[in-house]
């Protein structure tokens, strides 16, 4: 016995699965329909654990990511205990990990805040260049508040921001002149007097910014440096000043390095030293720590609401442009792209609606079925409801990408009860509701199981396969709802069909909406009849494999027969349609050729954000100039020795002269530091007292020397004398990458120069949105691993399915064929491949199933004897439940244009591209093909007489 027989077999024993299985629905509906909404109102309580994940790091780094591991390395960098310098050796180990550490450090943001403080110190009592005394008077009355502050932190979590606003010039003029300079600071002072109201209260800075010790009201001492700028810069000339090094990103005061790349960009240097002539963005910032109670959230947004309409103000009336950022900012844009998006599926859900009540509403009671369909759409409502409140009970996070997945599932979902209400439609209205119930489950079941499992497996297969775990989720949750909305549809659904047909004549589940007139009574009877023996012999014996259709079919059911099928197989029309086919291919490919690389956060904002300005802006200044990673030696050498700390330096050194580093100025090394600090010693002797703990810890207590005390980590049950470092870090900055090609390029360099010196255990860290660099260079092998692995997944599934090998290839073609052109079609409309638009790939290989499956599926089980026929056969019984399930996908789908995010838009283009493209090829080139194709086509006419005369079925 061939393969194919085997094949022929499963599937004659899966209709007759469904067929037995339509009968146990038709003598059990009470249940099938109370079972789904009881379940449904069960989960409906697990929506009450709604979560929703917002971290662009946990959401878009691939699970393969080399910063996935510097990312750990960070971590258990920053758990290394500091050590103690005392002379006493004392273990300060912590097994656990209970604060901010934890987490990802948002090194950035850590390390503006560190530079910021320092300013606010040097600051604090007004001395425009720092002052010893009074800057230690104000460290020890901090360290005297510190348990103070501790206790109230425990009581209520804090919230830690900063409220940060960057400056250009409307036409990117230099900034650093007095006219600008002495201006700004003056806004910043009128800014600090800004108030808000919100419920019924005042709200001012006072009520969110970090306080010195005993103070009552902020200060604006981080924005100081304006005021001396402003002097410095005075009549457009750099005035003279010995005691500072105006250098770039570091400057020298009083010979002592501050690090300035985190306030002004886009500057212009000259000479050897990178003095300043100018800058295009300045920063202005302000602390921001309060109770973190859900009422000072509120007020705080809305608060910082307030500051950016100030600033457009101040804008509208002056030169420059004020764009507002905060440590928080993309958090909330993520968030903003749930609340934009979801709420349209309330509009999306009654344009479907209407849709299926005006396709479905007939002059013919008997065949209308627009309450049948409307509660279809409420099917696949409860099966939405049941995934979100089994995956929020569980644990599972929401996402901006799994968004998408309500309209997605709303639209597809309905697809099946197109085509069983088709099928009900085509079945002899004189045989029972039950058994029609029961023909419908075995010609309709068998094929909506077909293209649910498909769909199911592939978005399971991109959950397994996709290395973005916002994507996976999105397929994972996507491949849940496929599987309950499925589930729905052959319990709740078929039920309702049944309850429907027990009423049919006269309006089924409208019955309401339909006048009573005199003789419907009789007429009911004319059509059905009493069912006599015969009758009921009848039912019992019907071929439930190759049941005659009614002779009454539906309007449109007739025109896909006896109008649209011989049209598309006329000869002319072939020929068209073989001549638009190599048209198609050639503007795919072209597409599939442009479609590039393209990773940023303009993905992952929406359109009309404020955040876009900033993007832009920093993509050219801030991004591109003083890029500052944090290279950790997690295996230090032993530095009493000549040769490992000539190494070292070489390694430095070759950091330091790739093409856009900045050089030594920039090099941040407490190595270098120590050895002129021992310089100043002439006893010192490197071998025996490099290494000596009280000159170790009169080095890190020095003023200028204590930023680097956070970057040494002690060993503290070593020796005095002996190696006692157990990692230290470093940094080195780079500028001129002002694309993210170069950042991709540069980030490689930087880790291929550290894997040559694997004897230091190094890694890199601090950089900005490192996932992006990391997902641009894997996001292209793994999309063809996953789209390669689900294109071979689905034609392995329909292989069994389909046990016709003509039926496989022909599915498998037009698979290929469909996808393709969305990939083409998404490139030329201007999309890029990202993590969101792979997952949109991966969403359309698994709706393009559907239209192929259906197409070929009946095709096969067509039981007449010329391709002609067949083809009418076809497109008789599925051509108009497809049509109506593309339009009422596009009609539902319609209303995420209105959406001004990216991903929302390259999921909107996805949908309606494989749904335009996929309706062309399932009426169309797929009939045609497969006609061509049919061996049937060549069985001698005489020997095809003998077979029609075995089989005689009439095509009604």
């Amino acid at each position: 016995m061939r393969l194919s027989d085997y094949g022929k077999q499963f599937e004659d024993w899966m209709v007759k699965v469904f067929y037995n299985y339509g009968l146990f629905i038709a003598k059990h509906q009470r249940w099938f329909l109370i079972t789904p909404l009881v379940l449904t109102l069960i989960s409906i309580g697990g929506l009450f654990y709604l979560q929703i994940n917002l971290d662009l790091y946990r959401l878009f780094v691939p699970t393969d990511a080399p910063v996935r591991l510097e990312f750990e390395r960070t971590k258990d960098f920053n758990r290394l205990p500091l050590g103690d310098l005392n002379l006493i050796p004392k273990r300060n180990r912590r097994d656990d990990c209970t604060d901010a550490s934890c987490y990802f450090p948002d090194v950035e943001m850590d390390r503006l805040r560190r530079d910021l403080e320092a300013m606010e110190d040097e600051a604090h009592f007004n001395v425009p260049f720092g002052n010893v005394s009074n800057l230690a008077r104000s460290r020890r009355d901090v360290n005297k508040n510190k348990e103070k502050k501790d206790s109230e932190k425990k009581l209520v979590p804090a919230k830690n921001d900063i409220l940060r606003f960057y400056v250009v010039h409307k036409n990117f003029d230099n900034l650093l002149q007095s006219k600008y300079l002495g201006a700004l600071f003056q806004y910043t002072q009128e800014m600090m007097k800004v108030t808000n109201e919100f419920n019924e209260e005042v709200w001012g800075l006072e009520d969110f910014c970090t306080k010195d010790p005993g103070a009552s009201t902020c200060n604006n001492n981080l924005n100081l440096w304006i005021k001396h700028a402003d002097v410095l810069f005075k009549d457009g000339k750099i005035k003279a000043n010995p005691n500072l090094q105006l250098s770039y990103p570091v400057l020298y005061l009083f010979n002592r390095p501050k690090d300035i790349g985190n306030v002004i960009y886009g500057v212009d240097v000259k000479g050897e030293k990178n003095e300043i002539q100018g800058a295009r963005v300045l920063t202005i910032h302000w602390f921001v720590n309060y109770p973190a109670t859900a009422e000072n959230n509120a007020a705080y947004y809305s608060f910082r609401q307030k500051l950016n309409e100030y600033w457009e103000n101040i804008a509208e009336n002056s030169d420059l442009q004020f764009i507002p950022h905060n440590d928080k900012a993309m958090d909330d844009e993520m968030l903003e792209i749930i609340k934009t998006t979801v709420p349209f599926a309330v509009p999306a859900t009654i344009l479907l609606t209407i849709f299926v009540l005006l396709a479905n509403y007939s002059s013919d009671k008997a065949k209308s079925k627009p309450i049948e369909m409307c509660l279809g759409v409420w099917c696949v409502i409860f099966a939405l409801i049941i995934t979100f409140g089994v995956f929020f009970f569980f644990g599972a996070k929401f996402n901006p990408v799994t968004s998408t997945m309500p309209f997605l599932v709303l639209a597809v979902g309905v697809d099946d009860d197109f085509l069983m209400v088709a099928a009900w439609r085509e079945c002899d209205r004189k045989l029972s509701p039950a058994t029609r119930l029961a023909l419908v489950m075995g010609d309709a079941g068998a094929s909506i199981t077909v293209t649910s499992f498909t769909n199911f497996f592939c978005f399971f297969l991109g959950w397994m396969m996709c290395s973005t775990p916002a994507v996976a989720d999105f397929c994972l949750i996507t491949a849940v709802g496929v599987f309950f909305d499925y589930l729905m549809q052959i319990t709740f659904f078929a039920a309702l069909l049944k309850y429907s047909g027990d009423k049919e004549e006269t309006g089924g589940l409208a019955t309401c909406c339909y006048k009573k007139n005199d003789g419907d009574d009789d007429d009911v009877e004319v059509q059905r009849g009493t069912p006599s023996e015969a009758a009921k012999e009848k039912e019992e014996h019907i071929n439930y494999q190759h049941h005659e259709k009614t002779e009454d079919l539906p309007y449109m059911h007739k025109f896909f027969r006896d109008t649209f099928a011989p049209i598309v197989m006329k000869k002319w029309v072939r020929i068209g349609s073989l001549a638009l086919f190599p048209i198609y291919t050639a503007l795919a490919l072209y597409g599939c050729s442009i479609l590039r690389v393209d990773i940023s956060p303009v993905k992952y904002i929406r359109d009309n954000s404020p955040i876009q300005t900033f993007v832009a802006l920093a993509d050219k200044y801030i991004w591109a100039d003083n890029v500052m990673p944090t290279f950790h030696i997690m295996t230090p050498p032993d530095l009493r020795d000549e040769g490992a700390r000539a190494k070292l330096n070489e390694l430095v050194f070759r950091l330091e002269h790739t093409n856009y580093s900045i050089g030594r100025v920039s090099t941040n090394l407490w190595v270098w530091q120590y050895q002129q600090y021992l310089n100043d010693f002439p006893n010192i002797n490197y071998t025996t007292d490099f290494y000596d703990r009280k000159n170790m810890r009169d080095f890190f207590s020095q003023l200028d020397y204590s930023q680097y005390r956070d970057k040494v980590k002690i060993l503290d049950n070593v020796t005095n004398g002996e190696p006692c470092i157990s990692a230290f870090s470093f940094q080195t900055s780079f500028y001129g990458l002002d694309s993210w090609d170069k950042r991709q390029s540069e980030l490689f360099l930087w880790r291929d120069i550290l894997k040559e010196y694997p004897e230091f255990d190094m890694f890199l860290s601090g950089i900005f949105s490192p996932f992006l660099i990391d997902q641009r260079h894997t996001i292209a092998p793994s999309s063809m691993q996953t789209i390669g692995s689900a294109l071979a997944m689905m034609a392995l599934i329909s292989f069994f399915f389909l046990p016709d090998a003509q039926s496989v290839f022909l599915m498998t073609w037009s698979l290929l064929s469909i996808s393709m052109g969305v990939c083409g079609g998404l490139a030329l409309l201007g999309s890029d491949l990202d993590s969101v638009s792979m997952g949109c790939i991966v969403m359309a290989i698994g709706l393009a199933v559907d239209y192929s499956v259906h197409i070929c599926y009946r095709y096969h089980r067509s039981e007449y004897n010329t391709a002609q026929e067949k083809v009418s056969d076809t497109l008789a019984s599925v051509g108009w439940p497809i049509t109506q399930a593309v339009c009422s996908t596009l009609v539902g789908l319609a209303v995420t244009i209105f959406v001004p995010a990216y991903l929302v838009r390259v999921f909107f283009q996805t949908v309606y591209l494989v749904n335009l493209i996929g309706i062309f090829h399932a009426l169309v080139w797929l009939p045609q093909l497969i006609s061509a194709l049919d061996p049937c086509e060549r069985v001698p006419l005489r020997a095809r007489h003998e077979i029609s005369k075995q089989i005689p079925l009439q095509l009604h």
